[in-house]
């Protein structure tokens, strides 16, 4: 990490700070005290299911070297049911002083809001190291992107990748925290859930390239519709420096027409217009080929969504001056990320583990990777509830449902809150019904997945993060196994 002393990161996120020492330096930072190295300051932050708020005291007797808290929170923590603290230099050296040692450290910043002071330090140190920085957004692949690309350039540069997923303002705070000049390039990932969340992202980490996969149906909650999606994603494109440089989907119908204000706009798809032309595509053991702007290259994965991935990290890498041989070599080690259609074989089944996430698109990318595997075999689809899809989920649950049944899937089994919805849409179709199972739990659909699949059969699992669909794969290798 850059250097950064307390009074630093206290003019940076417009905080009070309360400090026995204000020049002392910063090492590091930290969101979880189960992580927490002694001398990183520890961000109190508000969650869904948590508050950070909780820990301070913990973060403090691990070793935590300052706070960083938001105002009313701290003052109700510190206070323990006595009356607030309306003074927080009573906290150091007023006569309850004592009374608070237990839960204070050498350092207490205080913000409204922790999140937007996270954004405004990593904003901080991004702007203090000058290095190329790639962003990746869109609605699908953006994850899968970011690891090959880190993989290639990984071969030949010292890379700051993105952790797992970490694409909201938090996760792209944490990444940037640990940026510094030993660095050649960082590659982060940029997601948005409501609109404005892409512009803030963008203006944390100022993109020097900026990569964009395609405009689907996700997120349409607080997005509406994939105009609305379009919108919002290309505003990473506003972001870029006159010698920046963006890469486009040409086969996406809203990214196709796209223009930029500033930096190289660069298309890569099939269309005969792509700056990055993929062609020759065809399935060779263990992945895939085919040619990129008249250059073969091979990934070791399996469907056609991933050829684009891996073109729009391979044209990026391109553009950073790599030549093909060493693409190409580097392509040879690369795999998905977990819960990505993942194979996991039991026994003498192949289940495809796609569990981390789910929106429409995405699911008939898999329904098609599982078209494509094991020829002859019996296909079956553990389906769970897809997200975030606002006014327009009961519709989208239903075409789901139509589109398994027009797959020939074998058995269909579904749970979650929207599985009547998924069943209807298959039983219109014309799907058997004593094909289509109606599972009450994770537990309950592993059983019915052992009960109806013959040898070698392939099963899909996929639904969207809330609905954790990856313990359908656990109760089913207990079962195994006991």
């Amino acid at each position: 990490m850059i250097e950064l002393t307390a009074k630093d990161v206290s003019k940076v996120i417009d905080g009070g700070i309360i400090s026995d020492d204000p020049g002392a330096q910063v090492s590091g930072f930290s969101v979880d005290t189960r992580t927490l190295v002694p001398g990183e300051f520890f961000i109190a932050i508000k969650g869904k299911n948590f508050d950070g708020h909780d820990f301070i005291e913990e973060a403090v007797n691990k070793g935590a070297s300052g706070i960083i808290a938001e105002k009313p929170r701290y003052k109700s923590k510190i206070s323990n049911g006595a009356r607030p603290v309306t003074n927080f230099r009573e906290i150091y050296n007023g006569p309850r002083a004592a009374e608070y040692a237990k839960g204070r450290a050498p350092h207490t910043l205080l913000v409204e809001d922790t999140s937007l002071a996270m954004g405004k330090i990593a904003g901080e140190i991004r702007r203090r190291v000058n290095l190329p920085v790639i962003c990746i957004t869109g609605t699908n692949g953006k994850t899968t992107v970011k690891r090959i690309l880190s993989r290639i350039l990984s071969s030949k540069f010292k890379v700051l990748e993105s952790r797992r997923s970490y694409n909201n303002i938090i996760g792209v705070s944490l990444t940037l925290f640990d940026l510094d000049p030993s660095y050649d390039l960082a590659v982060l990932e940029l997601g948005t859930n409501y609109p404005g969340e892409i512009a803030s992202l963008a203006g944390i980490a100022r993109p020097d390239i900026a990569v964009m996969t395609n405009i689907g149906n996700g997120h349409l909650e607080f997005l509406s519709d994939r105009e609305s999606v379009f919108a919002e994603k290309t505003r990473i494109l506003d972001y870029l420096p006159d010698e920046g440089a963006a890469f486009l989907n040409k086969d996406d119908e809203f990214l196709a027409g796209t223009s930029i204000k500033h930096g190289h706009l660069k298309f890569y798809g099939m269309h005969p217009g792509s700056d990055f032309l993929i062609s020759d595509l065809f399935m060779k053991e263990g992945g895939q080929e085919f040619s990129l702007g008249g250059e073969s290259f091979f990934i070791p994965l399996e469907g056609a969504h991933n050829v684009y991935n891996a073109a729009a990290a391979i044209s990026v890498a391109l553009h950073l001056g790599m030549k093909s041989e060493e693409i190409r070599s580097a392509l040879c080690d690369v795999s998905l990320p977990e819960m990505r259609l993942e194979k996991v074989i039991i026994d003498d089944l192949v289940f495809i583990n796609d569990s981390y996430n789910a929106n429409p698109d995405s699911f008939q990318c898999a329904l098609e990777v599982l078209k494509g595997s094991r020829e002859g075999s019996s296909k079956i689809v553990v389906a769970g509830d897809m997200t975030e899809l606002g006014t327009l989920s009961d519709d989208f649950h239903r075409r789901l449902g139509r589109s398994i049944a027009e797959k020939s899937v074998d058995f269909l089994i579904v749970l979650g809150e929207n599985a009547e919805k998924i069943i209807d849409g298959a039983l219109t179709s014309g799907m058997e019904k004593e094909k289509v199972l109606h599972a009450k739990s994770h537990s309950e659909a592993a059983e019915m997945v052992k009960k109806v699949s013959p040898p070698e059969a392939v099963v899909l699992i996929k639904g969207s993060r809330k609905s954790r669909m990856e313990e359908v794969l656990k109760c089913f290798t207990i079962s195994c196994t006991h």
